[in-house]
């Protein structure tokens, strides 16, 4: 009688352990897979369209931080902007 407490109590251990923490920790993994993946698809579109990539991504590649940054105002030319005049009322 003493055995099959044991038997009862290792088979709950077991089930517990491999229908509840095993998956759990599988998903975990693959969520944090997917989640690396998604971060670097992200900075790179953000790299291919000129946008500012992470400060971290710039460190690991030697690249300064500074360097990567662009004043968009600086390579704009005269005719991007429209001339206005104002309205006064009265």
């Amino acid at each position: 009688m003493k055995y099959f407490f044991y038997f009862l109590l290792a088979y709950f251990a077991f089930d517990f352990i491999f229908k509840l923490v095993v998956p759990l920790f599988l998903t975990g993994k693959t969520l944090r897979k997917g989640f690396r993946q998604m971060k670097e698809q992200m900075e790179q579109q953000a790299s291919q369209q000129g946008g500012f990539t992470n400060r971290q991504a710039d460190s690991r590649s030697g690249g300064s931080p500074s360097a990567a940054k662009t004043n968009p105002t600086a390579n704009s030319r005269k005719e991007d902007y429209l001339d206005f005049e104002e309205i006064k009322e009265g």
